[in-house]
């Protein structure tokens, strides 16, 4: 409960957003090689706050060798980003990430240091399609991204693909999130079941 709040507390001053999802949010099982290795999940808080909670946890035999929480809030405004905290434990690695608007576009740090951002910036957060074409951040770090997730018809679904990290995302008419795929570290692919 206290990481919670933690997490959210640079959001709770700013002003309220509503967000359009399905009611309930989206959770996903993720798969490896026919194993549940995790859960993702994103849902719409009380205050505004939209929550995006991934979970890894990758074994080999009956050792986890990799193992990994991604935590992170957004707050929105008249579509703009007005503020955005995470925190990621990597393999026993903590990193946390802040940023707030200001009139120079949005500012922070972030596990790199100092983080600067555009205004009409936006996380690479792959519930929200509608921003995927905006300049786009690591949820993670804050940096930038050096290329950006490509859109395209697939028969009634559409699809944004981001080949430079093996990454798939499908969308159904209305815009729903119903699908995704990613490369692993290790080369695997790592697929979405919706629950």
């Amino acid at each position: 409960m206290r990481r919670r709040a933690l997490l959210a507390a640079p959001l709770l001053a700013l002003p309220v957003a509503t967000r359009a999802m399905p009611t309930g949010g989206y959770r996903f099982r993720l798969m490896r090689e026919g194993r549940e290795i995790g859960t993702h999940t994103v849902r719409a808080e009380p205050g505004g706050v939209t929550r995006t909670v991934v979970t890894l946890e990758v074994k080999l035999l009956s050792f986890t060798v990799f193992r990994m929480t991604h935590d992170y809030a957004e707050r929105w405004q008249d579509d703009r980003l007005v503020g955005f905290a995470a925190r990621t434990l990597r393999n026993g690695n903590e990193g946390r990430l802040q940023l707030v608007a200001t009139p120079g576009g949005l500012r922070g740090e972030g596990p790199r240091g100092t983080v600067r951002l555009p205004a009409e910036a936006a996380p690479l957060s792959w519930w929200a399609p509608g921003r995927l074409d905006r300049p786009l951040f690591d949820t993670a770090t804050g940096l930038p991204l050096t290329s950006a997730p490509q859109p395209s018809p697939h028969g009634a679904l559409t699809r944004w693909e981001w080949r430079e990290r093996g990454m798939v995302a499908l969308y159904d008419a209305a815009g729903t999130w119903v699908a995704f795929s990613m490369r692993g570290d290790d080369g695997s692919t790592v697929r979405y079941e919706a629950v």
